[in-house]
């Protein structure tokens, strides 16, 4: 039987049209100007529809998967895991330090505003971190203490018997959420055409021109960490390539830079990262099985 093998066209992806909807918002924005604002509703319910599954997709996959490792896994996770999340920080404190050293001395002339009476907000950091009340910290979504939450309550199932018809469940929900991600994700061009176009319209050019520096030091900021120095740090420590990190994280790029909120897009990055390692478990899989196979036995596999 004759196989056509001309090579199928495919159309644009799910990460170059929600680009095309970020560039088509700007330019709807300025040509439009205020009468764009009334695409801000359309963007208020897109960020919020994602941030609806961002908590729920954080405790059940964070509980179910720390619960399924073994004492030595989890040993092991802590050690690795840890000195991953310390060199993260680290680069996050340096670039919320040097970024500011960027920007030129702004010298303001002094006057009375009622703000200078009001004290200052003073950071919980007890409260952001240990939740006396898990409930408290999902209603005021409060995520570092929700983590810990899950961090300890994924420790605790390590050690507990016959916890298997919990983690299932768990496993199922956590699919659950991350369908429901996958799936406002697939309108995420229209969702960042609405957000981008409000913020084009409503932005005037005197609050740009006073602006431009930070979205010059910002932009530049943002290129460096996405396309050099973290995916660099990936394709270092992991087995992926660096050109694979660019490409799963291509779609929760643009979303987290459109809509400013890079947790919203934290379910899609996982889901991503999960697809990748089944990408190279098959791969790495076919290596070993195409060593064990004799030239006869590959040629009947081609011929198949």
């Amino acid at each position: 039987m004759a196989t056509d093998n001309k090579p199928k066209q495919k159309g644009l992806g799910l990460s170059e049209l929600t680009i095309i909807g970020l560039v088509a918002g700007i330019a709807c924005g300025l040509f439009f100007g205020e009468e764009a604002a009334r695409l801000k509703i359309l963007g208020d319910i897109y960020v919020r529809l994602l941030q609806m599954t961002v908590l729920p997709y954080i405790i059940f996959s964070l509980i179910g998967n720390i619960g399924k490792l073994n004492a030595e896994q989890g040993k092991l996770l802590a050690k690795r895991g840890g000195t991953a999340l310390l060199v993260l920080w680290g680069i996050g404190i340096v670039m919320i330090v040097t970024m500011p050293l960027a920007l030129p001395p702004q010298q303001s002339a002094s006057f009375f505003s009622t703000s200078l009476l009001e004290e200052a907000q003073k950071v919980n950091l007890v409260k952001l971190f240990i939740p006396s009340n898990i409930f408290d910290a999902l209603e005021e979504n409060i995520v570092p203490a929700v983590v810990v939450f899950c961090i300890a309550s994924g420790i605790a199932l390590i050690g507990i018997q016959n916890k298997q018809t919990v983690l299932e469940t768990l496993d199922v929900l956590s699919q659950a959420m991350s369908k429901v991600t996958k799936t406002l994700t697939k309108i995420a061009p229209i969702g960042v055409f609405a957000i981008t176009a409000n913020a084009a319209g409503t932005m005037g050019f005197e609050e740009l021109g006073r602006l431009q520096g930070y979205f010059i030091i910002y932009t530049i900021a943002f290129l460096l960490l996405t396309f050099w120095v973290l995916p660099g740090l990936v394709a270092a420590l992991t087995p992926f390539k660096f050109g694979e990190v660019i490409k799963i994280s291509r779609t929760a790029l643009v979303l987290a830079f459109s809509t400013g909120k890079a947790l919203v897009v934290l379910p899609l990055i996982i889901e991503n990262v999960k697809e990748l390692f089944k990408t190279y478990l098959l791969a790495h899989s076919y290596k070993l099985c195409d060593r064990q196979l004799t030239k006869t036995q590959k040629w009947r596999l081609v011929r198949q």
